[in-house]
């Protein structure tokens, strides 16, 4: 499996997740996006934006998501693997701010860091 759909496929384990820059116009809260940036073995880590997605009043489904995936990833990560090797996804730092809009308080959204090493050839 390529590194691209190996994240996904991870990813979709824990929710509805896209590649942020391929979201579904008819897509519904609650889901996830992540920026996919490409690496290899030499890379070292290359940090990842991960958002959470929420139409809710509770600021506490959306904590609750994002510490559901942070225990998902571990103290000392998760490798999974892809071909050539394995991706090395970790926490980042700051792990998780918390964000609302102006134009409609029920869209919560939880930005998150994550930080991945790509132990691939290419």
């Amino acid at each position: 499996m390529t590194k691209n759909k190996a994240l996904y496929a991870w990813f979709n384990e824990f929710m509805p997740f896209y590649r942020a820059s391929s979201v579904p116009n008819d897509v519904l809260m609650p889901y996830g996006t992540y920026e996919y940036t490409d690496g290899a073995f030499d890379a070292g880590e290359i940090g990842l934006t991960v958002n959470l997605w929420f139409r809710t009043e509770s600021e506490a489904i959306p904590d609750e998501k994002a510490q559901e995936l942070s225990k998902r990833i571990g103290y000392s990560g998760v490798q999974i693997p892809c071909d050539g090797g394995f991706i090395w996804v970790k926490r980042g730092s700051p792990w998780c701010q918390s964000l609302t809009y102006q134009e409609d308080q029920a869209i919560k959204r939880r930005y998150i860091n994550i930080t991945v090493e790509y132990f691939t050839p290419n």
